[in-house]
């Protein structure tokens, strides 16, 4: 995603590499982390609680919030 910008300082970047108050930003659409947290967590527990996925389902759910998102 060459569109995709991020804000946040890498000084304030945590381990995984998501800054605690980053927004995304694509094609004016902004999603908080707080809402793709939010996302992923659904996922998390649709799939049983079962570890081990938690990149994929935050990337996951960061793309269909955007999506929906610059649907708009």
């Amino acid at each position: 995603m060459s569109e995709l910008m991020s804000q946040g300082s890498a000084k304030s970047q945590r381990k995984n590499g998501v800054a605690p108050k980053q927004e995304m930003r694509l094609l004016g659409a902004e999603i908080s982390n707080e809402a793709i947290a939010k996302r992923a967590y659904e996922k998390f527990e649709a799939r049983g609680c079962v570890d081990g996925r938690d990149r994929e389902d935050w990337g996951q759910a960061q793309d269909e919030l955007l999506a929906e998102a610059n649907k708009s």
